[in-house]
């Protein structure tokens, strides 16, 4: 009779293995930065509306070329899906027709115009030699949108 196998001299767990959580200190990182006040709120405004108006010349441009338009009532609906997202709702029945190349056209608006919160920054000067460029907060986001819908579409 042969010998059985020789049993393995290290012990096996089926249990899950111990893990150690490693505690990381943040305590020495410098403190947030607050964002600062808007220096001239109403001409960093008209900049960022007046960016919002050269997105849309643009889109109206592609959408004739296509043979179709984005009326007055598709910048609004587009507008009000804005300022819904922005406030942490769901703009997607803002921008829903029963058309799909019209829910396309104000589907591609929306992306664009949301983009513009990641690329419009404005300046504040923290002192003579130091400009610091901030991205835009949600409720300067929603009064250039307001300012945009009261000035009309161009």
């Amino acid at each position: 009779m042969e010998s059985p196998e020789p049993l393995p001299r290290e012990q096996r767990s089926f249990l899950t293995p111990r893990v150690e959580i490693l505690r990381l200190d943040f305590s020495r990182l410098g403190r947030a930065v607050r964002p600062m006040p808007i220096e001239d709120r109403g001409d960093e405004t008209r900049r960022v509306v007046h960016h919002f108006s050269a997105i849309v010349r643009e889109h109206r441009v592609s959408a004739r070329r296509i043979g179709s338009q984005l009326d007055d009532w598709a910048l609004r609906a587009v507008f009000d899906a804005l300022r819904i997202d922005s406030l942490g709702g769901d703009p997607q029945p803002h921008l829903r027709h029963p058309d799909p190349v019209a829910a396309w056209l104000r589907q591609v608006l929306f992306e664009d115009l949301r983009e513009a919160t990641r690329k419009v920054f404005f300046t504040t000067s923290i002192d003579q030699e130091t400009i610091r460029h901030e991205a835009m907060e949600a409720a300067f986001w929603r009064e250039c949108l307001e300012e945009w819908v009261e000035r009309g579409p161009d």
